[in-house]
C-alpha cells in the first residue's frame, strides 16, 4: 500500500498510484515495470534505429580525416576502431529489431560503447594538437543522445553519466600542452556541467513518465475490470474479443465464446444476503480464473453472468472446456459466516464465425445457456446448429 507521498488528488478525492523510486524511477512491482518499459521500448524502436543511422553516418563522414591525419600503424588501428564502432551500432540495431522490448537495455549499453571507442579515437588521434573544445563536447553529445534523448533506466543512466565524466576528464586532464590544457579544463567543467544537467532533466522525465503510465494503467483497468471480482468487466471482454477476433481472422484459427450463468443465484441474496452473494461471485470469479491458460479471457458480463473467450478452441474442444469449468463451480463450496452455499451453473458454447460479430457468437452462447436452464440447469449446451458449421483449421 502506497504512503500519501504515493498519491495524487483528484478535486477531494485521494487517487492511490504505485511511486517510482526517486533514485531509479522504477516501479516496485516487478509487473507493472516490466509493462512501462515495454510500452516505452515498442514506442522508441524507430527513433533509436535512426539515431543508430545517423551516428553510423558521421563514423563513416569521418574516414576522410583519419586518412588526413594518420598514417602507418596507427591508421590501422583507427580503421580497427571504426570497424567496430559500426559493428556494434549494427549489432545493437539488429537487436532492437529483432527484441525490441529489450531497448531499455541495448540503448545504454550502445551510449556506453558509442563513449568508450569515441574515446579511444580521440587518443588515438592525439590530444597534442587537436581543439579540447571539440575534444571534450563531443562527450555531451553522446549524452544528450543516450542520456535524456533515448529511453533508459535509472541505474544504466547513472552509471553512462558517470562514464562520459570520467571520458571527458580523460580527454581535458590529458591536454599537456599550457594554453590548451585551461582552455580543456574550462571545457571538461562546461561539459561535466552540461552532463550533469542532462541528466537531472532525464531523470525528471522518467519519474514524469512513470506517473502518467500509472495514471493511464489505473484508469484503463477500472474501466475494464470489475470492481468486485477483479476479473474483466464487459468493456474489457468486448475489448479482448475484438482483438481475438483479428487474431483468429488473421491466423485463420478458431474461436469460441463460454457463457456461464450461475444458477438461482438471486435466492442466495434473498436468504443469506448481498454480502454472502458478493462473496460467491468473488469465489466463482477464482476458481474460473485459476483454470485460465494463457491468451484466454474470463468477465464478468453482469449479475451472476461470466464470459470466457477461448481462442485457438473447436467447438468440441470448448465443450469438454466448459464441463470443467461447471464442474469447478459445482465442487465449489462457499462458506460466509455460518452460511454455507454451494452453487450450479448453466452453460452456453458457441463458436465464432468469421462473417459474424462477437455480439452474434455471444448472442449464440446466450441461446446455448437457456437451452441448458431448460434442460434442468447444471450443464452445458452448444447453440442449437453450432455442431454442423464448419471451424477454421
Amino acid at each position: 500500500m502506497a504512503d500519501h507521498r504515493g498519491y495524487m488528488t483528484h478535486g477531494h478525492l485521494p487517487v492511490p498510484l504505485p511511486r517510482p523510486s526517486p533514485w531509479t524511477a522504477a516501479f516496485a512491482d516487478d509487473a507493472l515495470e516490466a509493462r512501462f518499459r515495454s510500452e516505452r521500448s515498442r514506442g522508441m524502436r524507430v527513433t533509436f534505429l535512426v539515431v543508430l543511422a545517423l551516428i553510423l553516418a558521421m563514423l563513416a563522414a569521418l574516414v576522410p580525416l583519419d586518412l588526413a591525419q594518420l598514417e602507418g600503424g596507427w591508421l590501422e588501428v583507427a580503421f580497427v576502431l571504426r570497424g567496430v564502432f559500426a559493428a556494434m551500432l549494427l549489432g545493437a540495431a539488429l537487436s532492437v529489431w529483432r527484441w525490441p522490448e529489450g531497448l531499455l537495455t541495448i540503448a545504454p549499453l550502445t551510449g556506453l560503447g558509442v563513449a568508450l571507442l569515441t574515446l579511444a579515437l580521440t587518443f588515438v588521434h592525439g590530444l597534442e594538437h587537436s581543439s579540447p573544445v571539440l575534444d571534450t563536447s563531443q562527450f555531451a553529445f553522446v549524452g544528450m543522445v543516450f542520456v535524456l534523448l533515448l529511453p533508459n533506466t535509472g541505474r544504466w543512466r547513472w552509471g553512462l553519466t558517470g562514464v562520459l565524466l570520467l571520458a571527458t576528464w580523460a580527454v581535458a586532464l590529458g591536454k599537456t600542452d599550457d594554453v590548451q590544457g585551461s582552455e580543456a579544463h574550462l571545457a571538461g567543467l562546461f561539459v561535466s556541467f552540461v552532463l550533469l544537467v542532462l541528466l537531472a532533466i532525464a531523470h525528471r522525465e522518467d519519474v514524469l513518465r512513470h506517473w502518467q503510465f500509472a495514471a493511464l494503467d489505473r484508469l484503463v483497468r477500472m474501466s475494464t475490470t470489475d470492481p468486485l471480482t477483479g476479473v474483466a468487466n464487459r468493456r474489457g471482454f468486448f475489448d479482448a474479443a475484438e482483438a481475438a477476433r483479428h487474431r483468429a481472422l488473421l491466423e485463420e484459427e478458431p474461436l469460441t465464446v463460454v457463457l456461464l450463468d450461475l444458477d438461482h443465484f438471486k435466492g442466495v441474496n434473498d436468504r443469506h444476503g448481498h454480502a454472502v452473494g458478493d462473496e460467491v461471485l468473488r469465489s466463482v470469479a477464482r476458481v474460473l480464473r485459476d483454470t485460465l491458460k494463457p491468451g484466454e479471457t474470463l468477465a464478468r458480463l453482469g449479475g451472476e453472468e461470466f464470459g470466457v473467450l477461448l481462442p485457438g478452441m473447436s467447438l468440441e474442444q470448448a465443450e469438454k472446456r466448459a464441463q470443467g469449468l461447471r464442474s469447478e463451480v459445482q465442487a465449489l463450496c462457499v462458506q460466509s459466516g455460518s452460511a454455507v452455499v454451494r452453487m450450479t451453473a448453466s452453460v452456453g458454447v458457441a463458436a465464432w464465425m468469421p462473417e459474424e460479430s462477437i455480439d452474434a457468437a455471444l448472442g449464440r452462447a446466450d441461446l446455448g445457456m437457456y437451452e441448458a436452464k431448460s434442460a434442468g440447469r447444471n450443464c452445458v449446451r452448444a447453440a442449437a446448429g453450432d455442431a454442423a458449421r464448419p471451424m477454421a483449421n
